[in-house]
């Protein structure tokens, strides 16, 4: 599945003032890659990434992925679309605090119609042990596997990372990058992550900067780094 973004622009409203969060926007996204989106706050990229899911829409331009135009797409449809291909992660878990790791993952099982097996997909993250604890009986660390799970569980064509390491510390981050390394190379599944630490940029397969919703630079590691690797900052 490939995804093809592009010159989308996207603008908001703050009062009279037009903030240009994406400006001519254009890349490629490899099938079955790991892609880090590096930029600091207010690049932009958070906007990018939403609109490749179908999160957000674009006021120019053009995002094909898996054959879709999702600018020709309707509300409903773009649900449809978000349900059969993207999984999402955040950086704030997004966890629902009532309900326990395996009815948290429960709810993204039921969003897909060809769901992973839920003993497998949380043995694979290793939350499997702790399936009936609630989030606030969780770490940060184990919060994040299970958001990872309740995305993985989807079966998704690709997972979209919103900074999934930006609350953690170095040691349970580098675990959740060496799980979604996991993910990647077990399951095929296109991985994007944007973050601002550089460091990550270096175990991605194709790393794009972007500055004030501009895409300034992008690149292809000929040979990423292992997660533990990764420098912190």
């Amino acid at each position: 599945m490939t995804i093809v973004v592009e010159r989308v622009n996207k603008v908001y409203q703050s009062g009279e003032v037009d903030i240009h969060a994406l400006r001519e926007a254009s890349l490629n996204v490899p099938d079955n890659k790991i892609v880090t989106i590096l930029g600091p706050s207010g690049s932009g990229k958070s906007t990018l990434l939403n609109v490749i899911g179908g999160i957000d829409r674009f006021d120019g331009g053009s995002v094909r992925v898996a054959g879709q135009s999702l600018e020709n797409l309707k509300d409903g449809q773009l649900t449809e679309f978000r349900r059969t291909y993207a999984g999402f992660i955040f950086q704030q878990y997004n966890l629902i605090p009532t309900l326990t790791v395996e009815e948290n993952v429960e709810v993204g099982k039921e969003l897909s119609q060809n769901p992973l097996d839920m003993k497998d997909t949380l043995e694979k993250v290793g939350m499997w042990d702790k399936k009936d604890k609630f989030p606030y009986q969780l770490s940060g660390g184990e919060q994040q596997r299970v958001a990872i799970a309740r995305a993985l569980i989807k079966n998704p064509t690709f997972l979209l990372c919103d900074e999934p390491t930006g609350a953690l510390d170095e040691e349970t981050g580098k675990n959740i990058l060496r799980l979604l390394k996991y993910v990647n190379e077990t399951y095929g599944t296109t991985v994007l992550i944007i973050t601002h630490n550089q460091g990550i940029g270096d175990m991605a397969h194709k790393v794009i900067r972007m500055s004030s919703g501009e895409i300034v630079e992008e690149y292809e590691n000929e040979n990423p780094i292992e997660p533990e690797k990764v420098t912190w900052a």
